[in-house]
């Protein structure tokens, strides 16, 4: 294919076409697999808006295919079928009749649409014109060391690594999906009717079911929900236990531990489970060694093997972008979908040790790179990420410690990305550190154990319910477990 043709004049808003500038040897490529897929939009537009946020026109190795993709898009933008014919009309006559070497642009689409491949392997398809795509972009970035040009090792390997963090992140942002009204009313009315009979989309519960009924019923798809506290308060306590709950539920957990090893995260998971069973056993116990005897170390040991299969992933170490981040969790849902099992939440631990892309002038630059990442991530993996956050100190110089907005490290980031921010508050971590306490005051003593159980959940921001609402749990840190609270 020698001519290309143009969709500069195709519904009048499409981006004018340029062609790329040489490229070097590339991996291998399948012009079949960009040719099925169009021809299966050409033939079955209803598929297009359900794979249009997988695929741009610079993912097409063939630039006919970019080219006949951005028509495609215009098309559907436009509020119209990106069908066959609509496409053609769009592209016009002048570039139809564009010679493709021996058919015309026509003959070629036509020919598109009576190949395509099936509705049901579209996205199959979509994602390996997007592995393509990444595979020629990474030679791209490391074409001078291959080839041996000058370059300086450092910078090269900055460059390069940078490259690869754009790359990983390309496929984490959706693009948007255009609806017209009367579509969103249509979707949302289908959404009631489906619940009311008991059809609808299945969503797993956080585990606390009156936190649940406060933002919409369960925790919503690609939704992000910041939790932010100051230490100790129970943010890894929460995160455990909304990974492990979606679990035990038949819904894969992604667990982002940026600063526990998975071995801690393990404890935390056998402790909780074991308090479920009427057995007392801290996460610390488990983890110190010599802490259990023989036959603890069997409990914990059947406790943890019964929980094998569950779909929990946990991914440890830090050092990591939140490209990184998105990165293995897409290729963990990945995983999950081939088996049959859907995806319940991503958990990050926490934002303010994930690692920026790149160096920031300020803090809050690197912070709204991971909140903006975190919610795209959200978007894109259709499921729900909850994002631990760290309170600065500024509650410590208040009389009411409870914890505000403003007390966010870059509040600004996670309150404009948020589809719900949450604050965790203990009294009993005051009272016990307080001077009172420590010197046996049987006031303080009895202050402690009146509340040394009490967790609060304080949803400032809710897009999905009411905000300024505060939900009671019971908490035992020492287990890693939280329980809904007994109602009088």
């Amino acid at each position: 294919m020698t001519e290309l043709f143009d969709p500069a004049d195709a519904y009048g808003a499409v981006v004018p076409f340029t062609p790329r500038a040489p490229k070097p040897t590339l991996p291998a490529v399948s012009v079949e697999t960009e040719a099925a897929l169009i021809g299966c939009v050409l033939w079955q537009p209803q598929v297009f808006p359900l794979i249009q946020h997988l695929i741009a026109p610079e993912h097409f190795f063939e630039q006919t295919h970019g080219a006949v993709w951005e028509i495609i898009m215009a098309v559907a933008a436009a509020g119209d079928t990106p069908n066959l014919l609509k496409v053609k009309a769009a592209a016009g006559p002048k570039l139809m009749a564009c010679d493709l070497g021996g058919q015309t642009a026509m003959e070629y689409l036509t020919r598109l649409a009576s190949d395509g491949c099936t509705p049901a392997t579209a996205e199959e398809y979509a994602r390996t014109i997007q592995q393509y795509w990444q595979l020629r972009e990474l030679a791209i970035a490391t074409v001078d060391v291959r080839e041996g040009a000058g370059f300086v090792p450092g910078p090269a390997l900055e460059r390069i690594y940078a490259r690869v963090d754009e790359v990983r992140a390309s496929f984490v942002s959706r693009k948007s999906m255009s609806a017209t009204l009367e579509q969103a009313g249509d979707d949302l009315v289908a959404s009631i009717q489906a619940d009311l009979q008991g059809e609808g989309r299945k969503l797993p519960s956080s585990g606390l079911a009156q936190f649940d009924r406060e933002i919409g019923g369960a925790p919503q798809p690609a939704t992000l929900i910041t939790v932010a506290a100051r230490t100790s308060m129970g943010k890894s306590v929460l995160g455990v236990e909304v990974a492990a709950s979606m679990a035990d539920q038949g819904f894969a957990s992604i667990y982002h531990s940026l600063e526990m090893s998975r071995r801690q995260v393990a404890a935390r998971v056998a402790a909780s489970e074991l308090e479920r069973r009427g057995v007392r056993m801290p996460f610390e116990q488990i983890l110190r060694r010599g802490g259990l005897n023989q036959r603890q170390a069997e409990i914990v040991a059947g406790t943890l093997y019964e929980q094998r299969a569950q779909p929990m992933t946990i991914e440890d170490g830090g050092g990591r972008t939140i490209g990184d981040i998105a990165a293995s969790s897409d290729r963990l849902a990945n995983h999950y979908a081939r088996k049959g099992i859907p995806l319940g939440c991503v958990v990050i631990d926490h934002a303010h040790i994930v690692k920026a892309s790149r160096a920031y002038r300020r803090e809050d630059e690197g912070l709204k790179e991971v909140a903006d990442g975190a919610l795209a991530l959200a978007k894109h993996l259709d499921c729900p990420v909850f994002l631990l956050a760290q309170c600065n100190r500024n509650t410590e110089g208040r009389e009411d410690k409870r914890p505000q907005l403003a007390d966010i490290r870059g509040a600004g980031a996670f309150e404009e990305n948020s589809d719900a921010v949450v604050f965790l508050y203990r009294a009993s971590y005051y009272i016990e550190r307080s001077q009172a306490f420590r010197d046996g005051d049987p006031t303080a003593q009895d202050d402690f154990e009146r509340v040394r159980h009490d967790l609060e959940l304080i949803i400032d921001k809710n897009r999905a319910g009411r905000a300024n609402q505060v939900v009671r749990a019971w908490i035992d840190p020492a287990l890693n477990a939280i329980r809904n609270r007994q109602q009088p």
